[in-house]
């Protein structure tokens, strides 16, 4: 977003400060188009014009600018971006009410308008097109806002509030282009530089050193935003450690070392040279940005969701904070003076000063930086206990040098002093403190094999070494655990049979773990007992899917396997004898012999005969096999596995005054096997919040995944800040009686789906829930009247609903309930929802399943059957 003031242009006056020098500019290849648009409502201003006023200043003035930014002195390698306008739709599109300026509706907005525009434009790929759309004063605080694209975003859309200026374009299309705000370090205490607090705020926009504050200026792009737009390399950032000389090019050169990067403590610095040009307010001299972002707390902005907003996190981001070294003053983007350069300044922790000699083609920056003798933390090792991947890391967070970075490890085994492998933490993003290389660890195949005691420290970047760790006892195991199709059944009932994998054996650390998976990932069964993995299967039910095995070092084996259970009752037999019936107690189909009896059965496989009260032998093909003694009268006990081979044969049974409950039998199949290692379990921070604990019980777990899929809250979906009831756009006055929230997202790559969420919500009462049960309703009920609902831009999105049939038992009842099934939207849009929506009490639980492809009946019956499961988990709440 933007708040404005007016600028001077300068492009000629660069232009030929460039070629005084000697050095000629490169010009654009890379133009880019952008459309435009306008909208209003009932009551508004009138657009009428503006698309084209606002086309006009794209091709000349917006254009001028980004040629200019994107242009590097000397560039052999062409960069520069330039921006013509496209199509312009002269009729404005009538909103059904006002622009929203905040929160979710504006985001809807901003995502609504797109496709609706486009297709007024008559153009159907838009993939590499950007949108302005004009929208007449709406009581916005902002004058643009934008998606915030990346360095490879060729589209996206602006929105601009009440204004044609060519200087918020330009700033919005930045973000389009991935850029962050250039914001300002300002101190109360008159100081250049402080940590982050009540006297040294963070002052959104006001580092107007570059267009991505909110003051107009011609002046170059800060290097940070160069590097994050591609249009310089990692090679021309300096990295310094400890006391060097650098030789910076000025920021607007194409080649050399362009910018410096320090830590100093937690503050990280990005220096840059800026050379004196035409119509730029700033000396020449360093300019220093710091990117560790502030708390929330310290931001001074007029955009009241800026104070609103989640914290940072470690993650590098995209704005920076600009240091006053001079006599720089801003009050808001009309009151600005000064500049903010220097040849030297000093950090505020007083351990890193900076000197430069500067020249119109260069400077050299002397860093002097207090000499790092401080070891880095002693290691703390995570548990043995908990060492059950070969791709976990070993050592407990907290291990970060305060002052610089580690770089490599020792360990001590059985006392002998080894070098270990440093290896790069495995899924880094960069941070503000890393932003370029990946920091080391110590993952647990880093170990060497064997028995041991072990321990460990750490060696930093300037050679400080810790001291070791605590030493522990460990064993490392590489070695797959043994697996073969080896089951047996080792209790069995009417109802269910449970089945050991007898097959499945790790002479090293032990069995640890089994899954079950479908075809998508999900657990359809899993075990967790050490050494005996073992499945329950209901009676002439099959339990397939692929199987996974586990042994408690992490290493595992993988293959397609089925069981099959079957149950014959002993009223399904040929008898010999005087039989009745023992329904009672022992189930359907059981038979009590009176007197001496036979009873026979073909099978083939392995099985388990089943008795009640009495003894009895058992023979296959004449010969004696199995015998069974049961003296209790009212329970049922089962005789030891028995195989009777691959075809079939007859099992007889028999004896005096026994009770024959029947016969189970097992068919199992295992596919060849792979390898596999074990995934390190995936950390979820919110689940330290002890309602969010709760509220993870109800919906989504990790365990319902296999380890490929990552399972965590959505951005903000610990938050009530987004919507809950969503549903075909309708409006819920409930939403306000939420009281806590948990949305999660299941995310995997290559997955089919383009959306698979839980979703948990507490209201403040059992009422407000039960009204946002009846809003549900009524708001299916006009959608499906409607066919749809008419978006923010006005446009029908088309529903066609579909019926859910076969709705299983153990889904809440019809009253608590709303389950959708529908086709939302055509063409390349369109996608399925399945959502199953569920009440009790005070909460509700969410399931929403989308893809692009539809679903088969199969797959609505198996989310059906998750459906039911999400409704065990709501009524045990």
């Amino acid at each position: 977003m933007l708040t404005m003031r007016k600028r001077l242009s300068a492009l000629i006056a660069i232009v030929f400060a460039s070629i005084s020098l000697g050095l000629a500019p490169a010009y654009a290849v890379d133009e880019r188009v952008i459309d435009v648009v306008a909208v209003n409502w009932n009551g508004s201003a009138s657009a009428i014009g503006k698309p084209q006023s606002i086309a006009g200043v794209i091709n000349t003035e917006v254009n001028a600018d980004w040629k200019k930014f994107t242009t590097m002195v000397g560039a052999t390698k062409d960069r520069t971006i330039s921006f013509k306008a496209g199509k312009v739709l002269d009729t404005p599109i009538t909103l059904l009410s006002r622009m929203s300026c905040t929160g979710y509706a504006a985001s809807d907005f901003m995502t609504s308008i797109r496709p609706e525009a486009y297709k007024r434009l008559g153009i159907a790929d838009y993939s590499n097109r950007y949108l302005v759309v004009y929208a007449p004063k709406a009581g916005c605080v902002w004058s643009g806002r934008a998606e915030l694209g990346g360095p490879k975003s060729t589209s996206g859309t602006l929105i601009l509030h009440d204004s044609e200026s060519s200087f918020v374009i330009t700033h919005e299309l930045g973000h389009a282009l991935g850029l962050g705000h250039s914001n300002f370090l300002r101190c109360d205490n008159s100081a250049f530089d402080g940590a982050w607090s009540s006297t040294c705020k963070a002052v959104e926009y006001g580092g107007t050193i570059d267009v991505m504050g909110n003051v107009e200026t011609s002046s170059p792009l800060s290097t940070y935003h160069q590097w994050r737009m591609g249009l310089m390399d990692d090679s021309q950032i300096k990295q310094v450690w400890q006391s060097e000389n650098v030789t910076l090019s000025p920021s607007d050169f194409a080649n050399g070392i362009k910018a410096v990067f320090i830590r100093d403590g937690k503050a990280a610095y990005w220096i840059e040279y800026r050379r004196k040009t035409d119509g730029v307010q700033y000396k020449p001299g360093l300019a220093i940005y710091r990117i560790d972002p502030p708390p929330i707390s310290s931001i001074v902005s007029p955009n009241p969701e800026d104070s609103t907003g989640s914290e940072f996190g470690s993650l590098l981001g995209t704005d920076v904070w600009m240091l006053n070294l001079d006599t720089y003053k801003y009050t808001t983007s009309s009151s600005v003076s000064g500049s903010m350069t220097a040849t030297t300044a000093t950090t505020y922790s007083g351990n890193v000063s900076f000197s430069a000699v500067a020249s119109e083609t260069n400077a050299v920056v002397t860093i002097t930086k207090k000499a790092d003798v401080t070891p880095p933390p002693t290691p703390v090792l995570v548990p043995v206990a908990q060492w059950q991947s070969p791709n976990m890391v070993i050592i407990a967070p907290g291990n970060e040098d305060a002052d610089t970075a580690i770089t490599g490890f020792e360990g001590q085994i059985d006392g002998v002093v080894r070098t270990l492998k440093a290896s790069d933490v495995e899924g880094w993003a960069p941070t503000y403190l890393s932003p370029f290389v990946a920091p080391k660890t110590v993952y647990l195949r880093d170990l060497p094999e064997g028995s041991y005691s072990f321990a460990l420290r750490s060696i930093d970047v300037v050679g400080n070494k810790s001291e070791w760790s605590k030493p522990v006892k460990t064993v490392i195991d590489r070695v797959y655990p043994v697996v073969t199709n080896n089951f047996v059944v080792s209790a069995a009932n009417t109802k269910e049979s449970t089945v050991v994998w007898k097959g499945a054996t790790d002479a090293g650390a032990g069995i640890c773990q089994a899954n079950v998976l479908d075809e998508d990932g999900l657990v359809i069964q899993s075990t967790s007992a050490k050494n005996a993995p073992a499945f329950i299967l209901k009676s002439g039910e099959s339990l397939t899917g692929i199987a996974q095995v586990f042994d408690c070092a992490g290493n595992g084996q993988s293959g397609e396997l089925s069981i099959t259970n079957s149950f014959i009752a002993a009223s399904k037999s040929s008898r010999t004898g005087k039989w009745t019936s023992a329904t009672t107690p022992f189930g359907a189909g059981s038979l009590k012999c009176v007197g001496k009896c036979t009873a026979s059965i073909s099978t083939s496989g392995k099985f388990h005969v089943l008795l009640g009260a009495g003894n009895a032998t058992i023979e296959i093909g004449g010969k004696k096999v199995a015998s069974v003694s049961q003296g209790t009268a009212n329970s049922v006990f089962n005789s030891n596995t028995i195989d009777a081979g691959a075809t079939k044969k007859v099992v007889r049974i028999s004896g005096s005054n026994f009770v024959l409950v029947g016969l189970s039998a097992i068919t199992t199949t295992l596919g060849a096997l792979k390898g596999i290692d074990r995934a390190p379990a995936i950390n979820d921070p919110s689940l330290s919040d002890d309602k969010q604990a709760k509220l993870a019980q109800l919906g989504f777990r990790a365990d319902d995944f296999s380890q490929e899929w990552t399972v965590l809250p959505m951005d903000g979906g610990t938050k009530l800040d987004d919507p809950s009831l969503d549903l075909c756009s309708g409006t819920f006055p409930s939403e306000r009686d939420r009281v806590q929230r948990r949305q999660i997202a299941a995310t995997k790559e290559g997955s089919t789906f383009t959306f698979l969420s839980s979703e948990v919500v507490k209201y403040s009462s059992a009422a407000a829930a039960s009204a946002a049960q009846k809003e549900l309703v009524k708001v299916l009920a006009q959608c499906q009247l409607d066919k749809g609902y008419k978006n923010a831009a006005g446009a029908l999105v088309p529903y066609e609903f579909k019926t859910l049939k076969n709705i299983p038992a153990g889904v809440v009842s019809e009253s608590n309930r709303v389950f959708v099934y529908a086709v939302i939207d055509s063409g390349e849009d369109a996608r399925t929802l399945l959502g199953f929506y569920q009440f009790n009490g005070d909460t509700f639980t969410g399931l929403y399943v989308m893809n692009s492809n539809g679903f088969s009946d199969a797959q609505v019956a198996k989310w059906l059957n998750v459906a039911v499961t999400m409704a065990n988990r709501l009524q045990q709440k």
